[in-house]
């Protein structure tokens, strides 16, 4: 594989950072844009488009030739280390070489602190923190929030990530009042064959990497906990975060992971205490709505019954459809109850801990599953 020396250049009201990509089979762009009013933030480094084309050329088993710069950190530990965690996760990868045409190191870093924001519970999380927060150190405090079309928008593409932006946009203007980024781009299309939640960490480091020259600091919003952290094959690359995000830093760029102190119950009500998180929280997984909750995907039934068990759901009826998931609820407690995943079992003991008593019928379906095709035939008639 071989990426070319990027490309800057304005397009009506943005910026265009393009590089060519040539494979052993086709030669096609990678490229980011970004509104013109955030120029100053965009680095003319290649770092971004090596960690975003890493997993594409280990899977090809193709050596990456870099026409650019690149930052003698990042290259240190793409060479090695993160590409044996990477194979870890994704045994199909292979072990490739990286010939960069040049290495520099930065001693520069700029002032800029920025993290994702989707207005999901990781990302409010991170806001409790590091915005609405005010103790916590100056050069902790989040100056920027950004919103990628990377992959997450599932099969509405930029279509979708428009509209998500544009529904965010006036809470984080009026409310949060910070400056939210918004990066388009076509990683997306190189990353055939992988799902974006075995994918997301490099993939939205590249993004941070692409606006080094402001960004200072990346503060990404973990998905589990310290002790969930481990480093081995999966489906979700989230639960090496804390190990691999250090990995994707430069001399300019700090990135590293926030929230791992805390479980998801833990969170979710760290959140509740965020009033702007009533009218615009958003968890649902479905790619086919604009904005707001499907409320019965397992993400939205998960935030809801944890919610539910606080006693404090009601905080979210503009948010979320109440009745949609009191349909769902039995059903879901049945299935929460049998799960051994680590999020199911944080629902099943913050239930012990308030005292929440799960229904016995649920509870004897739960354990003896016939019983659950029982329930459900009766119940037709």
């Amino acid at each position: 594989m071989k990426i070319s020396k990027p490309e800057i250049s304005q397009q009506n009201d943005n910026f265009l950072y393009q590089v060519n990509v040539s494979f052993s089979d086709g030669t096609k762009p990678l490229w980011y844009s970004v509104s013109s009013q955030f120029r100053d933030l965009i680095s003319d480094r290649a770092d971004a488009p090596l960690v975003a084309l890493l997993i594409p050329a280990m899977a090809r088993g193709e050596a990456i030739h870099v026409e650019g710069v690149i930052s003698e950190k990042l290259y240190y530990n793409l060479s090695g280390l993160y590409q044996r965690i990477l194979q870890s996760i994704i045994p199909s990868l292979h072990l490739i070489d990286i010939y960069p045409s040049e290495v520099q190191s930065s001693s520069q870093k700029a002032l800029g602190v920025a993290t994702g924001f989707s207005a999901g519970i990781d990302s409010f999380s991170a806001l409790a923190d590091h915005h609405y927060n005010k103790d916590v150190p100056a050069g902790f405090q989040l100056t920027h929030l950004l919103y990628n079309n990377v992959g997450s928008h599932a099969g509405g593409g930029e279509i979708l990530f428009k509209k998500r932006y544009e529904a965010l946009k006036p809470l984080v203007d009026e409310r949060i009042g910070l400056p939210f980024v918004a990066v388009n781009s076509n990683v997306q299309s190189f990353y055939k064959g992988f799902s974006f939640q075995q994918t997301h960490t490099p993939r939205n480091a590249s993004v941070a990497l692409l606006l080094q020259n402001g960004i200072g600091r990346y503060l990404y919003a973990s998905a589990y906990t310290y002790t969930d952290t481990f480093i081995g094959k999966t489906d979700s690359n989230a639960y090496s975060d804390l190990i691999t995000l250090p990995l994707l830093s430069t001399e300019s760029l700090e990135a590293f992971s926030v929230g791992s102190e805390y479980t998801r119950v833990q969170k979710t009500l760290q959140v509740a205490e965020i009033e702007d998180s009533y009218q615009a929280l958003d968890v649902c997984v479905r790619g086919d709505h604009e904005s707001g909750n499907c409320s019965v995907c397992w993400k939205c039934m998960r935030t809801q019954l944890t919610l539910d068990i606080a006693g404090i759901l009601d905080r979210y009826t503009n948010v979320f459809d109440l009745e949609a998931y009191q349909r769902q609820r039995s059903a879901y407690i049945v299935r929460t109850l049998q799960d051994k995943n680590v999020f199911s079992q944080e629902i099943i003991s913050f239930a012990a801990v308030r005292e929440f008593e799960f229904p016995p019928v649920l509870k004897l379906q739960a354990d003896f599953p016939p019983l659950q095709y029982f329930v459900k035939k009766i119940s037709r008639y």
